[in-house]
């Protein structure tokens, strides 16, 4: 009976070990699952803030293209169309004041590595939603709002002069679209980065 005690009480001595040393090996997947979330969580909130200030300043930029467009279409800034008219092409930089259409771009770098990583299976449902959709429309103003503005500008028929007052109505639709979806982004980015602070 003294062997029988001895037994189990080394056997519950190895059960109660190798339970305690489970425990432990899961609070510390845990602390570190946690710490990657916790550092996802921020580089996010930060890249997100950073795309917010380079929407801001497209946003100022083409507001202003745009109005100057609209001033040139609906005969309100004549000089601006003799300008144009210089040219034998259309020269997008009277429109721009030779500014650049895009100086910065937004990035996802935070988010892809989110997902490469496996942490975004730790964020809940609606941060992931969120996310998700501030980052694919994103995509649709990079990807095709502003590429379609570029791939019209170097279309040749665009610069066809005798043609100009469409191709301007053509740029004003483009620009109007894309200040309509720049407004848009501002509020998403927002409203991420109020739910990344949760």
């Amino acid at each position: 009976m003294n062997n029988f005690k001895k037994y189990f009480a080394e056997g519950l001595l190895i059960v109660f070990s190798v339970l305690f040393a489970l425990l432990i090996n899961k609070l510390f997947e845990d602390y570190k699952t946690n710490k990657k979330k916790t550092v996802a969580i921020e580089s996010l909130r930060k890249e997100l803030y950073r795309n917010s200030a380079i929407l801001k300043n497209w946003k100022e930029q083409h507001i202003e293209i745009r109005n100057r467009i609209n001033e040139v279409i609906e005969g309100r800034n004549d000089s601006l169309k003799t300008e144009l008219m210089k040219y034998n092409y259309l020269n997008l930089g009277v429109l721009t004041k030779n500014e650049s259409l895009i100086d910065a771009i937004l990035t996802n770098t935070a988010w892809e590595s989110a997902k490469s990583t496996g942490i975004i299976a730790e964020f809940d449902f609606e941060t992931t939603q969120k996310l998700t959709y501030v980052y694919s429309m994103q995509d649709v103003l990079t990807n095709r709002t502003i590429a379609k503005i570029i791939d019209f500008y170097f279309d040749t028929n665009a610069h066809n002069m005798e043609n100009i007052d469409q191709s301007l109505v053509q740029f004003q639709l483009r620009f109007w679209e894309l200040t309509g979806q720049e407004e848009l982004m501002g509020n998403l980015y927002s409203e991420a980065i109020k739910e990344l602070k949760k």
